[in-house]
């Protein structure tokens, strides 16, 4: 009993089936075919560029949460001082306390320091900027970094 092969033949997108372009039914052929054959080749870069698409997008959540702890920084700060301005807050100790358990959630360890000159309230938070980031790939980039924050305000009463 004989047992006969089939072979695929593979024509090009948009051209013609040529026989003298492969062999007759050998491993040949096959390896031709898959030589020529275009079926996935995006998968393949899609594969290749996806984690530098990743890394990038990482990057960019990493400094975006920098900027927004930032702002949320600067207002707790700006909070302390109106709220000594006003009064509500008798010691520049207390502003400083008030500061440091306001920006508790976000787990840093904060330097906060106040001081009172000429009826203006002064107060100055320093971060480090990796305590910030939710990921940790970038610092050592950013070690020895620190978030300065300042604020002032006109003491009324």
């Amino acid at each position: 009993m004989m047992i006969q092969r089939k072979v695929m033949r593979v024509t090009p997108i948009g051209g013609q089936y040529n026989p003298s372009d492969s062999t007759s039914g050998t491993e040949t052929s096959r390896l031709r075919a898959f030589r020529h054959c275009e079926n996935g080749s995006y998968t393949i870069e899609s594969v290749i560029w996806l984690p530098i698409y990743v890394f990038i997008l990482a990057i960019m959540m990493n400094v975006s949460m920098v900027f927004f702890n930032e702002s949320q920084l600067l207002r707790v700060v700006q909070d302390g001082n109106r709220s000594f301005a006003v009064g509500r807050i008798s010691t520049l100790e207390a502003v400083e306390q008030y500061v440091t358990d306001r920006i508790a959630y976000l787990k840093v360890t904060p330097t906060v320091s106040s001081q009172l000159v000429d009826g203006i309230i002064y107060t100055n938070l320093s971060v480090a900027a990796t305590d910030l980031m939710p990921f940790s790939m970038l610092h050592k980039f950013f070690a020895g970094t620190d978030i300065l924050v300042s604020a002032q305000q006109i003491v009324e009463f």
